[in-house]
């Protein structure tokens, strides 16, 4: 009986899975040559209710009645690598720690709405410090990232945390907060406005919140925010925003956006999201989220099914390049293995029964003891 892969999972065909392998060690390389190191968590792991996605966890009872999980997100294994093998770091003692992932993580959500439960996450940490550098430097890493499959990226970066310091001047209490925080990152002025009226909110702070959904745009807009912010705390989360700006040399590919209020309770600093063009969902995602898990923490994390979806098959175009041999010399097929080609293994002996072997494969040369032949114009 043939069984069709579980909901929200498919097959790759070849083309496809090397398309993937093809992105997935570009993008190790690159998160190497920025000083990165990869590391491995596990795939299973015990159930953890505090865990960000819990509720989205596929979960299992293991032999003594505990529960597990399928991994859902690395951020959470990686905070515990952390602590277990760099105890200082996590206790907040300054030391930069730059890791990178890559893996499988699965989501226990309806198929029919989010189309798949399986993905391939790949991501960077940096641990220890909490600074515009290290935050600008994610962002560069970000830009990199979209740039490797041949895209071009569009970066928008806010602050949320001036979100939440005009709602502390406001005097915003935690039953306003979410709802509030919605209205502004969709930019719904209207609701925003509203919500504002029936909180009772007034004076500067509740000026600041009803203009906030309008303030994004190039660096200038910085210079408003400033004018707006009323008082010191908030005034600090827009510096920290100018901070990221003065570490770019061209900081025309960058879209500010000080409306950006995704996820208050959990993301404390800088955050951003990076787009191309003609796409229009978003490519990766992070931002510092210092107190949540570590005492200093930023990250970002892509997922490589939508990346590979924006970059339209370019990396398998370009995996495809390599020209394929089928040989039935294992000599000869290591020097053309090391001068770029791909080169199977003839499994039959007669050249005969090789050329059509090559040629069900697809194969543009047949390696034989003596020579190497163009099946597509006769000798090479």
């Amino acid at each position: 009986m043939t069984l069709p892969p579980a909901e929200g999972t498919s097959f790759l065909a070849p083309a496809d899975a090397q398309a993937r392998v093809g992105a997935t060690e570009a993008l190790r390389e690159l998160y190497r040559e920025w000083g990165y190191e990869r590391i491995e968590v596990p795939a299973l792991e015990r159930l953890d209710d505090s865990h960000p996605r819990s509720g989205k966890s596929f979960k299992l009872v293991d032999r003594d009645g505990g529960v597990l999980a399928l991994r859902s997100d690395f951020t959470p294994a990686l905070t515990n690598f952390v602590r277990a093998n760099h105890p200082a770091v996590a206790a907040g003692d300054g030391v930069p720690l730059r890791l990178s992932y890559d893996g499988l993580v699965w989501h226990a959500i309806d198929p029919e709405l989010a189309r798949g439960r399986e993905f391939t996450q790949v991501g960077v940490e940096l641990i220890g410090v909490s600074n515009a550098r290290a935050d600008a430097e994610l962002i560069h890493l970000a830009r990199e990232s979209v740039r490797v499959v041949g895209l071009t990226p569009r970066v928008e970066v806010g602050n949320p945390a001036f979100v939440s310091r005009l709602f502390d001047a406001a005097g915003v209490g935690a039953e306003g907060r979410s709802d509030l925080a919605d209205a502004i990152d969709r930019k719904d002025q209207s609701e925003v406005t509203a919500l504002v009226e029936r909180l009772g909110l007034r004076g500067k702070a509740a000026d600041a919140i009803v203009a906030v959904p309008d303030l994004y745009g190039d660096a200038g807009i910085i210079d408003t925010a400033l004018k707006l912010a009323p008082d010191g705390p908030t005034v600090e989360a827009a510096k920290r925003l100018a901070g990221v700006v003065e570490e770019f040399e061209d900081a025309s590919e960058l879209m500010l956006d000080f409306g950006l209020a995704r996820r208050l309770s959990y993301y404390t600093g800088v955050t951003f999201r990076v787009f191309t063009f003609d796409f229009g969902q978003p490519l990766l995602g992070g931002g510092r989220y210092d107190g949540a898990l570590l005492p200093y923490a930023a990250g970002f994390a892509l997922g490589l099914g939508r990346l590979l979806a924006a970059a339209n098959g370019s990396l398998q175009r370009q995996s495809a390049t390599a020209e394929l041999v089928v040989s039935l010399d294992d000599a000869a097929a290591r020097r053309l293995r090391q001068e770029g080609y791909r080169v199977a293994r003839a499994l039959a002996t007669e050249v005969a029964a090789a050329r059509a072997e090559a040629l069900t494969l697809g194969a543009r040369y047949l390696q034989t003891a003596t020579e190497l032949i163009d099946l597509t114009k006769g000798r090479a």
